[in-house]
């Protein structure tokens, strides 16, 4: 059971911790360039 339960919970935890760094690294991203197409003055 610690065998499937490594076999099946490391493969996974690996794909949402990438999934949600890379949503936040979008989400900033995506701010920051909207932040400066709308700055005009820059």
């Amino acid at each position: 059971m610690i065998a499937e339960l490594l076999l099946y919970g490391v493969p996974i935890t690996v794909i949402v911790v990438t999934l949600w760094v890379g949503f936040l690294g979008w989400k900033f991203y995506v701010q920051e360039v909207l932040h400066e197409r709308g700055d005009d003055n820059a």
